[in-house]
């Protein structure tokens, strides 16, 4: 098949339009034949440099793969959004309780230069709350909204320890001066043979160097190591990166994907 399907924006796949390669505009699931769609109604299809396409705007095409995907060396995991999960419906009552705009706290958090500092370990949890004040117009609603915890996914835990088992694995987190003493609170901190967390390096994903120094400490090549993420924009910085890249949104799908590149995990 000569044709390809756009990476799906912010709204997820099938959530809108996209721009084909001869400009006419299509949404994803008339465009894409079976077998070929991203990442949904194929899980198995990873993005790779193999079969991404130079793309409109300098946004990416995924094109089926025309070699039989690589064994992994490795995998690097995100923290929030796969292995632990935070209460969406909490958030959602923050919001409705402070008259603050249903959707806008996550993306006003971590949209934001005090979000960047924060991940970046320049701000701590009390400083981050402050400036989220501000922004929203609420501080009890940014002190709710900070102090929120995240629940682990033992399923997942569970996942990542039978892939260690046979291939080295990572955390990379754009995470807090916390993170690392949540993970030991969690029974996580033997969990991953190496945790790198932008706000103790500075270096927050989807920059390049983010993947690239977890690469180097588990000495492998970028295309045998595949990156986990739940959010498509650090996916597409670990392709640019090199890595093998997968959405996440599943552990069947996981599981799926992790097959197809040789490991077999439970």
């Amino acid at each position: 098949v000569d044709d390809c399907c756009q990476n799906p924006g912010p709204g997820g796949p099938g959530g809108g339009g996209g721009r084909s390669p001869d400009g006419g505009v299509t949404s994803l699931i008339d465009r894409c034949p079976p077998g070929y769609a991203l990442r949904v109604i194929v899980p198995a299809v990873s993005w790779t440099e193999e079969n991404q396409g130079a793309g409109v705007g300098g946004r990416g095409y995924v094109r089926p793969m025309d070699r039989p995907p690589r064994r992994l060396d490795a995998v690097v995991f995100d923290l929030d959004g796969v292995i632990r999960h935070y209460d969406r419906v909490h958030e959602r009552d923050i919001e409705e309780r402070h008259g603050i705009p249903v959707g806008s706290l996550v993306p006003t958090a971590f949209g934001s230069s005090a979000g960047h500092e924060f991940m970046c370990g320049r701000l701590d949890h009390d400083g981050f709350a402050a400036a989220l004040s501000a922004l929203i117009g609420s501080e009890a609603a940014a002190v709710e909204f900070v102090a929120m915890r995240a629940e682990v996914d033992a399923e997942a835990v569970a996942l990542v320890r039978s892939v260690q088992a046979v291939v080295p694995v990572a955390l990379l987190t754009n995470g807090s001066l916390r993170t690392r003493s949540e993970l030991a609170e969690a029974g996580l901190h033997e969990a991953f043979d190496h945790v790198f967390n932008s706000a103790e390096t500075g270096i927050p994903k989807p920059l390049p160097e983010s993947y690239l120094n977890v690469v180097a400490a588990l000495d492998v090549d970028p295309t045998t190591t595949a990156f986990v993420d739940d959010l498509d924009v650090n996916v597409h910085g670990a392709i640019t990166a090199g890595l093998v890249g997968h959405v996440y949104t599943g552990l069947a799908v996981l599981r799926s994907f992790l097959d197809v590149h040789g490991i077999v995990a439970s």
